[in-house]
């Protein structure tokens, strides 16, 4: 019941205040871009340290290219 109510709440909502909705989405463009950038990177370590790749190796290699220090690369 409470599922039904909710999602007539929302249809009532977006119905009667589309404009408003249409005016918020670049904001929430901005927001969705900023969490993205916050939380998306949160493998990838941060400022200065050492930092392991994805394959639990150092990511310090002289070339940078996958396979060049003898090792497996980089793999996912």
């Amino acid at each position: 019941m409470l599922i039904v109510l909710i999602a007539a709440a929302a249809v009532y909502l977006i119905t009667n205040h589309w404009l408003h909705i249409l005016d918020s989405l670049p904001y929430l463009g901005v927001v969705l871009v900023m969490s993205l950038c916050m939380f998306g990177h949160g493998s990838h370590g941060g400022h200065g340290g050492s930092h392991q790749g994805h394959g639990g190796q150092e990511s310090g290699d002289a070339s940078g290219r996958p396979g060049s220090s003898g090792g497996a690369g980089h793999v996912h």
